[in-house]
């Protein structure tokens, strides 16, 4: 909101307490290497947070209420939970392999239906929400605020989005739909309709943590309408913005186009991780900083599937790959080579810089005089080689 830098810092009691928010992905497809781009960066940001003694609540959703699933569920003669089972167990299997560590909290949408109806009743109530032909939309004049993430007025916002080439029973070009269909007061069994995916986040995090988000995360393409509608209807609800940081990942692209399921231009995960290996896509997508598009490269995939193994042989001969491999995240930064990792990471998530400095003390070890302990916790931060932080409480 504020576009600069400034100290990350909890909302709650404690400052050094941060809830976490990722939007997770609609489960009706594979995952492809734009959703790690997200999940890898995510996850190496809750992992810097750990690592300088906070302690992170990470909450992620599955959104596994939309037509496309419905669709893929005709298509192939199954009911649409089928479809979004399948699809939610090949994600997490792939962001295992990926070390991405698992979230706190995972909810899935159609696990909350009943919550969201209660919500939709309750704005429906406050008068921010009409009903209009088979929906019910939010009243965006009502609400105000629109704007604060992509600092424009909402009539340059819509202009061009399918909200301004499209007629709707709504009042305005500017409302958008929180229920589908028909909503009926008494009880969420009695209505034919569903929520929208416009209030699905508001929602999930509202249960899991109230009116106290730190950090909501996702692709930049979330920003509008995805984010900017959360933040309205928590401006509604809650009387406060959703979230104090709202971080922005650029995407990865293919032909200069954003890899993504709905147009098929987008490389699975599952055959990358066969051909390169974890650690060299970890590097790859984190080999550029979090805020600037990456082109997909299979030279440069290579490149670094050669750098991995060149590493991997390095910390192998140092011993540091043998045994556990948990780094305790509060035991402080060991100073050295990991000291100056640290600052990469601290400063706008510098990425690159910091695996730079990594493979630089990797490279020259042991003659740089990087200790083993720096290795590790270089390898923590990043994500490499499977380390990770340890649990609270581990001696690790």
């Amino acid at each position: 909101m504020t576009q600069k830098k400034d100290e990350v810092r909890g909302r709650g009691l404690d400052p050094m307490h941060i809830n976490m928010y990722v939007c997770g992905p609609t489960v009706y497809d594979s995952p492809h290497l734009g959703h790690a781009r997200s999940y890898i960066f995510f996850d190496t940001l809750r992992r810097t947070l750990l690592l300088d003694s906070y302690t992170v609540k990470y909450i992620q959703n599955f959104s596994d209420i939309d037509e496309k699933i419905d669709l893929r569920a005709v298509q192939e003669n199954v009911i649409p939970s089928v479809i979004s089972e399948r699809y939610r167990a090949e994600f997490l299997g792939d962001m295992d392999a990926l070390n991405v560590l698992r979230s706190d909290v995972y909810t899935s949408a159609s696990h909350i239906k009943g919550f969201m109806h209660r919500v939709t009743g309750i704005l429906l109530r406050k008068g921010v929400c009409y009903r209009a032909g088979d929906n019910i939309y939010f009243d965006a004049a009502s609400g105000g605020g629109f704007g604060s993430l992509l600092h424009d007025s909402l009539d340059n916002l819509v202009a061009g989005n399918e909200a301004d080439t499209f007629r709707f029973d709504k009042r305005d070009k500017q409302d958008f739909v929180i229920w589908l269909g028909d909503y009926r007061d008494d009880s969420v069994e009695e209505s034919e309709g569903r929520p929208s995916w416009n209030l699905e986040c508001f929602s999930i995090v509202h249960r899991q943590v109230g009116c106290e988000l730190d950090i909501q995360g996702g692709g930049l393409d979330l920003i509008f309408p995805h984010h900017e509608v959360a933040s309205v209807i928590s401006k509604s609800y809650c009387g406060v913005e959703f979230a104090n940081y709202y971080i922005h990942n650029a995407f990865v692209t293919s032909r200069q186009d954003k890899m993504s399921k709905s147009t098929q231009n987008y490389v699975a995960l599952t055959g990358l991780l066969e051909k390169y290996g974890a650690d060299a896509i970890r590097m790859y997508l984190l080999s550029s900083h979090f805020m600037e598009g990456i082109e997909y490269d299979e030279e440069e995939l290579a490149r670094w599937k050669d750098v991995s193994l060149t590493v991997s042989s390095k910390l192998e001969g140092a011993g540091i790959l043998g045994g556990d491999r948990t780094y305790a995240p509060h035991s402080g930064v060991p100073g050295g080579g990991a000291s100056g990792l640290m600052d990469a990471l601290r400063d706008d998530m510098h990425t690159e810089k910091a695996l730079d400095l990594f493979v630089e003390m990797a490279d020259g070890y042991p003659g740089n005089g990087a200790a083993p302990d720096e290795l590790k916790f270089a390898c923590t931060a990043l994500g490499l080689f499977g380390f990770t932080p340890a649990a609270p409480g581990s001696h690790s």
